[in-house]
This record gives C-alpha cells, sequence and structure tokens, in this order.
C-alpha cells in the first residue's frame, strides 16, 4: 500500500499546471502580475489503460503568482513562484513552497496580427520532503524550453505552443502541447479556454518507472475592473489521462497591470 501511494502522489505531482503560457510578449516597460488560486480534489485516476479508476482521496490547493515585465518590447522577464498545499487519504500530507521558475520569453518575428517566440525557463524546486510521499517528483530542477505562435483578429486570438521539459532525478522527460482561444465578449469581459497536455518521454526510475500523460481543460472568464486590474474565475478538468489524476476544481484570479 505504501508503494501504491508513492505511485500515485508521484504522478499527482506532475498535475495541472496553469502557467498561463502564451507566445506574447509585454511592451517595453510594461508589466503584468496574475495571482490565481487552484483547490482542486479527486477520488478517482487513469490507470496504464487510461480507464477510471479508484484511488485514494487526494486534495491539492496551489497558488501561482506569475509576473512578466516587458525589458523590451521583443523580450519579456518572467518570474513564478508558487505554493501548494495536498492532503492524500492515508498518507500525511505536506504544503509549502513549490517549483519557482524563472525565465524569458523572445519574440523572434511578428506581423500586424501575429507573433512567434522562444521561451526558456529554469523550474527551481521548492520544499524538499523526500520522506514524503506527496512531495515526491518535486524534489529537483527542472528545464523547460518553448516554442509558439499567437494569432489575433478583431476580438478572437488563439495560441498554440510546444515545449520539451528536462527533468532531473528519477522523473523522466516530458513533450507539452498547449492551446488556447480567447474572445474579448464585451469590453470588460474575456472568455478564455485552455487545453495543457503533457506527455511523458519514455520511463524514468523508480516509482516513476511507466509511461504517463494528462489532458486538462481551462475554462475562465476574466472581468476587467478597471485597466489595471482584472477578476478571473474558472475551472479546471482532467478530461484523459494514463497514470495520472483525474481532477476537478474551481480557479480564482486576479490580475495587476503595471
Amino acid at each position: 500500500m505504501k508503494r501504491e501511494l508513492a505511485a500515485i502522489m508521484a504522478f499527482a505531482t506532475i498535475a495541472a499546471d496553469p502557467a498561463h503560457a502564451d507566445p506574447f510578449t509585454m511592451q517595453k516597460g510594461q508589466g503584468r502580475v496574475i495571482v490565481t488560486g487552484i483547490v482542486t480534489s479527486s477520488d478517482k485516476g487513469f490507470d496504464d489503460g487510461g480507464h477510471v479508476s479508484n484511488i485514494p482521496d487526494y486534495d491539492q490547493a496551489q497558488v501561482y503568482a506569475q509576473a512578466q515585465y516587458g525589458a523590451t518590447d521583443d523580450l519579456t522577464i518572467l518570474l513564478t513562484p508558487s505554493f501548494r498545499d495536498v492532503q492524500v487519504d492515508g498518507s500525511q500530507g505536506t504544503s509549502g513552497l513549490g517549483y519557482t521558475d524563472v525565465g524569458a520569453r523572445y519574440r523572434f518575428a511578428h506581423g500586424t496580427n501575429w507573433t512567434l517566440s522562444a521561451q526558456g525557463l529554469v523550474r527551481i524546486p521548492g520544499k524538499k520532503r523526500a520522506d514524503r510521499a506527496a512531495q515526491v517528483g518535486s524534489t529537483d530542477a527542472e528545464y523547460d524550453l518553448r516554442v509558439g505562435g499567437g494569432y489575433s483578429a478583431g476580438p478572437v486570438f488563439a495560441s498554440l505552443e510546444g515545449s520539451y521539459r528536462l527533468r532531473a532525478g528519477d522523473p523522466q522527460n516530458e513533450f507539452h502541447a498547449d492551446a488556447t482561444l480567447g474572445y474579448r465578449a464585451t469590453p470588460r469581459v474575456l472568455l478564455l479556454a485552455s487545453s495543457y497536455n503533457t506527455y511523458s518521454d519514455g520511463v524514468g526510475r523508480d516509482v516513476f518507472a511507466q509511461r504517463y500523460r494528462y489532458n486538462d481543460v481551462f475554462l475562465s472568464g476574466v472581468y476587467d475592473v478597471s485597466d489595471r486590474l482584472s477578476l478571473q474565475a474558472g475551472y479546471t478538468a482532467t478530461v484523459a489521462g494514463r497514470n495520472a489524476l483525474r481532477q476537478r476544481g474551481p480557479l480564482l484570479g486576479l490580475w495587476y497591470r503595471f
């Protein structure tokens, strides 16, 4: 049972990560901070065949604070610290600082309504507690290399991105494919639909000696309180996967532009 819990928690640590990644850069001297809170729960997961199965109850609360600043019109500096609290039925929970992402996005080509960019991140682990199952897989550095494109036309914009994540330690590396569709329904209301998809590259060591994938959907609305402040509310769900959690839960966000 102890090893089963460790395996579940190993793949749980790689669940939905709403990094708000996008291919667009900030204008020089302008910045934005998005603080997002997500509370998810899961009493079911996806087994090795992709079928839904029962697992010990898993509850997770996450807070991300993504800061972006335009060093130039083509170069945006990125910083995203995070906090996570995990409670698992049959195991001791854990809470503390999660990964902190540090990096930059560079726009290497653009037109009137389209853009192409490349992004690199170093993901620094926070609280290291390898003695707790809920912390397995979050104790080593990661490196994310990403390319993406974005297109906007009137009130609609869309983005498509792909990345490869190098992971130190026992976990295997990952492929990521993400897409976002946005619609400015009114001058103050922005509707967002995002799909985040993660696929393991081969197998890792110990409890990571299995392939996995998970496909998460985020639906939300953003209301502009003022030119600088916006409020976001939505919902996220894991719609498919393999050796992964099936998570569900609400999200709330606060956007501040400067």
